[in-house]
Formats: C-alpha cells, sequence, structure tokens
C-alpha cells in the first residue's frame, strides 16, 4: 500500500474489519498507526468514562459489545432472534390466513345457498308450474281455483 488509509477503512478497522494488506500498512506507515492509536485512545477513554458513569449511578456497566462480536459482525445471537420472530409471524400468519379463506369460501357457499334457496321458494309457491302457465292463461278460472286449493 503506497497510500495511506482513508477514514472508512479507519471506521472498518474500528469495527474489526480489516485485511491483512491494511494491518501490514499500520504497522509499517508511522502516521496511519498514529491515527490508529490515537482512535483506539479515544474509544477506550469512552468506555472507561461511559463505565465510570454507570457505576457512579448504582448500575454495573456490561460489556454488550465485546471484541468478538466486533471482529464477527453481529454475532449468531442476533440472527437467532430474527429466527424465533420469523417462526411466531409465520405462525400467526398462516392461521390467519386460511381462516381468513374458509370464510371467504363459506360466505360464497352461503350465497348460493341463499339463491337456490329463493328459487325452490319460487318454484313452490306458484299456484301452476312453469310448464303450464300458458294453459293457465287460456282458463283464467282455472288459475284461482288452482291458488285456492294451493292456499289450502
Amino acid at each position: 500500500m503506497n497510500r495511506h488509509l482513508s477514514s472508512e477503512q479507519f471506521s472498518w478497522w474500528m469495527a474489526g474489519e480489516h485485511t491483512a494488506a491494511e494491518e501490514l500498512h499500520t504497522e509499517e506507515c508511522l502516521a496511519c498507526g498514529t491515527e490508529l492509536a490515537r482512535m483506539e485512545q479515544a474509544l477506550s477513554l469512552f468506555r472507561d468514562s461511559a463505565r465510570e458513569l454507570a457505576r457512579q449511578n448504582g448500575s454495573e456497566a456490561r460489556d454488550v459489545w465485546s471484541a468478538k462480536h466486533a471482529r464477527n459482525g453481529f454475532g449468531v445471537q442476533p440472527l437467532r432472534w430474527m429466527a424465533v420472530a420469523l417462526m411466531v409471524f409465520l405462525l400467526v400468519a398462516i392461521p390467519m390466513q386460511v381462516s381468513k379463506r374458509n370464510r371467504q369460501r363459506e360466505a360464497g357457499a352461503a350465497q348460493i345457498d341463499t339463491a337456490l334457496l329463493e328459487q325452490v321458494d319460487t318454484e313452490v309457491s306458484r299456484a301452476v308450474p312453469a310448464t303450464m302457465e300458458p294453459l293457465a292463461t287460456l282458463m283464467p278460472g282455472a288459475a284461482g281455483a288452482a291458488e285456492e286449493a294451493g292456499s289450502q
């Protein structure tokens, strides 16, 4: 490496992500090594002051972000929680979707049943069957007699 590390490379370094070439460069380049040491010192002072403040307020400081997690990214624990959240979501969403489809299917079947019952009711309540209506119109007195017989 001929040029100095960029601010982005320093940020990635502090997050635990760096290449072997960058590591070799910080060992050989006095300016980059000094800058890296200055950044590590500043973060160390910040961590120590946060712990001291927490201790003064009666709470114990915990090292939530350990060096292992810094080197390996987020670690495994958040992935487990994401998997658990996904499973809970699926366990809730799938039955809800199935229930919704069943209700829609039942509503459609109920509409079809209602239409069929109305059709049957119309056919049953006629005094003269539909096929014999032309004959009933030819004999006006027969239709009235048939209606009276049907109502008894």
